[in-house]
């Protein structure tokens, strides 16, 4: 019954997509731009198991990217198997406006005391500058979306893992 239901659904899905592609080829009615108020919280997620479950990674993830975290077995006093892997990321991670919307991210940063934050557009531009964010408080990051494609969130204290796509796509 599972498979009957999963085909079924990816049927659907795929009927709607054809649907919505050939809307946009018969010339659907452009949209607006509008002031797009978008939220985004910066923050950190831990993960802490102990050496009796699971070993060690044979790499410490935070000599792979400055993303990552890791504290080894004995950081905890009171339970010296536990380790854990940290990294920031952007919540959400993906979002959406219309090609010409005046965006304005509102981040707040929940976890990490500095952060060096920028804006780039779908072309590798930056759209906004470099700004530092710190903990327990809030930002308003703006820009025009006068491109449509993927504008990127970065934290490049955190990168890669701390990075949102903004997805603008086109009015008509």
């Amino acid at each position: 019954m599972k498979t009957r239901l999963s085909i079924v659904g990816l049927l659907a899905m795929a009927a709607a997509a054809v649907l919505v592609l050939a809307a946009c080829e018969a010339g659907a009615p452009s949209i607006d731009p509008v002031d797009r108020l978008i939220e985004v919280t910066g923050f950190e997620i831990k993960g802490t198991t102990n050496t009796d479950d699971l070993a060690v990674p044979e790499v410490d993830p935070s000599t792979l990217s400055a993303g990552y975290g890791y504290k080894a077995p004995g950081f905890d006093k009171d339970n010296p198997k536990n380790w854990r892997v940290e990294t920031y990321i952007w919540g959400p991670g993906n979002m959406t406006a219309f090609q010409g919307d005046k965006i304005d991210l509102h981040t707040f940063i929940l976890n990490g005391n500095s952060h060096m934050v920028r804006v780039e557009g779908p072309d590798g531009s930056t759209v906004v500058e470099d700004v530092e964010m710190n903990r327990g408080r809030t930002y308003n990051l703006k820009f025009d979306a006068t491109q449509a494609g993927v504008y990127k969130l970065i934290c490049l204290t955190h990168e890669p893992t701390m990075t949102a796509d903004i997805v603008v796509l086109p009015t008509s």
